[in-house]
């Protein structure tokens, strides 16, 4: 990977990626800046911000991202929906990347893709006022922007799955993320993501990525699964949320006191 400037405001994820490292994050949807703050400090490699089942929106995203500079965590950010302005919006406020949920075509990829690129080989429009410092390092950001900003999609459909050696063939695609729950729903099994059937398309994914040579991550909701995941082959995984370890250990800390 070619080595450019990359100003500090904006952590690459995608060289980090391409250590042998295997990659810890977790999801964003609260919205009080603290909250990444403090688990940037936790030594995860990546924090997700959800702006598709979460409500965080540009403007959060941008605390966010304040708040997490000082740790140098990259923070990419999960689009609504495969929107150009939505994919410029988040890279824009400073996101690392974006994660494109509900894809299904070869054609989404592609487009996806193109704008996260600025020209010649995108479509990306030139406005990077926050990852550019404003302004002061305009020409720093632009010269290394296309290698460093990650292209992550969502393998979570079944058409996903029918075009898959396809979709990773698309130039520019920089790693994906399997959603196992609405890949259960998907192939007929809403509510059962560990049903054997979708542990296979699982399964199959990871292969099919590690042949492709395309990073693969995975959502998973315990260590437990984390560490298996790793141990398939997957590079990175996000394990729960912020909202699920507030209930884990509130909840522990509540039925701990009562039994005792």
């Amino acid at each position: 990977m070619t080595n450019v400037n990359i100003p500090p405001m904006v952590p690459d994820f995608r060289n980090r990626l391409a250590s042998d490292a295997f990659l810890v994050g977790t999801w964003l949807t609260l919205l009080d800046p603290t909250v990444p703050e403090l688990l940037a400090g936790s030594g995860y490699d990546l924090l997700i911000a959800d702006g598709e089942h979460g409500p965080v929106a540009t403007s959060d995203l941008v605390q966010m991202v304040i708040a997490t500079r000082a740790a140098g965590v990259p923070v990419l950010y999960r689009v609504a929906a495969n929107e150009p302005v939505r994919i410029m919006h988040a890279l824009d406020a400073g996101a690392s990347g974006v994660v494109i949920p509900q894809v299904r075509t070869v054609a989404d990829v592609e487009k996806a893709v193109a704008w996260c690129r600025y020209p010649p080989v995108g479509l990306r429009g030139i406005a990077p006022r926050r990852p550019s410092g404003f302004g002061r390092q305009t020409a720093a950001y632009m010269a290394g922007a296309n290698e460093a900003v990650t292209c992550c999609v969502q393998i979570e459909t079944r058409e996903a799955l029918d075009a898959l050696d396809a979709i990773l063939e698309v130039p520019g695609l920089d790693t994906i993320l399997v959603g196992p729950n609405d890949l259960a729903a998907s192939i007929g099994h809403t509510g059962r993501s560990t049903d054997p059937e979708v542990e296979a398309a699982i399964t199959h994914i990871i292969e099919r990525a590690t042949a492709h040579g395309v990073p693969a991550g995975a959502w998973t909701q315990s260590t437990t699964i984390a560490r298996r995941r790793r141990e398939q082959g997957f590079r990175w995984v996000t394990v729960s949320a912020d909202y699920g370890f507030i209930v884990a250990a509130a909840d522990a800390a509540v039925r701990e006191i009562r039994e005792s």
